[in-house]
């Protein structure tokens, strides 16, 4: 593996600038797992099993949401609804447009769940569970219209926890699915059983902690792992580049610790890397098949491994959370700079917190 070039390229995106940033929940003794765009704002999941919802740039939650009894690993949103993942076996959705904190709708496994996506036509709930005691891991189908067990489970595929599931954002009854197992399988639901349903078979030789859909037509595939390596794939699985470990691609006054994920943009058809460093700050950078692109960093006064990251490039603006439980906000608006709101910290760190990632599964 050759080594990477990475050249600057400060032009791709505007320039971000700090805008608020707050203590989640009881600060310091809080992780924040994830921290997610939504239509008004975003929602945040804590290690204290919650979900909190925050409107544009806000240092308080509008809206505080516990309902699992166990660690929340997943949340996504789409449109008006909320959907949570745990490791109590179950998925959770919500319509943010009822004030009531009880789901509307409840989706039952008889493992953890640890990670899930809806099918571009929302027709279709996929959720990929922990390694059990009977050592198999599983990929399991609901109807969204109706609460209750998994209609179809598939068992073969993967060998270990499944970590991620991506349904295809152009095809309703293709997905991918990541394991700590080092595989990514993608799978066509058109065909009848599990065996004709997986397609493709792409071994990274690492554990994947997060991988996605990316390209116009969704045809490539980007793989994460857990010794912070990063590699790209067609979706038919041939390998494009293996980055290697993305702690030796920094330079200068650039260090890169960690990866916290990657995110496609469809506007400019272009897919990032947000890497961070074990102090708090937010490297971005375009990733290209021969090369990686420098753009900025993004700074907000606070320490902390990043462990959330969403933005939304339109507006010109983007969250964080770290496991320190601090939240951060930046905008594309020099005069939002000039009034940062940083209230005080809620309560002392917990110990060693920056001395390594924390691993949610």
């Amino acid at each position: 593996m050759s080594q990477i070039p990475v050249t600057q390229a400060p032009s791709l995106l505007p320039v971000l600038y700090p805008a608020a940033s707050a203590p989640v929940g009881r600060g310091g003794n809080t992780y924040i797992y994830e921290a997610i765009r939504t239509t008004r704002g975003a929602a945040v999941s804590t290690s204290a099993q919650e979900v909190h919802l925050y409107e544009h740039f806000g240092v308080q939650p509008v809206r505080t949401i516990k309902y699992h009894s166990d660690q929340v690993t997943q949340i996504r949103v789409r449109e008006e609804s909320l959907m949570s993942s745990s490791r109590d076996g179950q998925i959770a959705i919500w319509d943010l447009r009822q004030s009531s904190n009880a789901p509307s709708l409840v989706f039952k496994s008889d493992d953890a769940v640890l990670s899930f996506d809806l099918s571009a036509d929302s027709s279709l709930l996929v959720g990929g569970t922990q390694l059990n005691s009977d050592y198999v891991a599983k990929i399991q189908f609901w109807d969204p219209r109706a609460a209750g067990s998994p209609m179809t489970v598939f068992e073969d595929s993967h060998s270990d926890d499944v970590t991620q599931i991506h349904c295809n954002p152009n095809a309703p009854k293709q997905f991918l699915s990541g394991s700590t197992d080092g595989l990514l399988c993608t799978f066509d639901l058109t065909q009848p059983d599990e065996d004709d349903a997986l397609q493709f078979v792409a071994n990274t030789s690492a554990s994947v902690s997060q991988c996605g859909y990316f390209g116009p037509d969704a045809q490539f595939v980007y793989a994460q792992s857990d010794m912070e390596t990063l590699q790209l794939w067609t979706s038919e699985a041939t390998q494009l580049v293996d980055f290697g470990d993305v702690r030796e691609l920094g330079q200068g006054d650039v260090t890169i610790d960690y990866i916290v994920k990657c995110k496609y943009d469809s506007g400019s058809q272009r897919l990032y890397m947000i890497a961070g460093t074990n102090g708090g700050e937010v490297h971005l950078l375009h990733v290209g098949v021969e090369s990686m692109e420098y753009i900025q960093k993004l700074a907000h006064g606070n320490s902390g491994i990043v462990r959330g990251f969403d933005w939304d490039l339109s507006d010109g603006w983007a969250v964080a959370g770290c496991e320190g439980g601090m939240l951060a906000w930046w905008s594309k608006s020099e005069q939002m700079a000039s009034s940062i709101v940083t209230p005080t910290s809620a309560g002392p760190r917990r110990p060693g917190l920056n001395s390594r990632r924390f691993t949610p599964y």
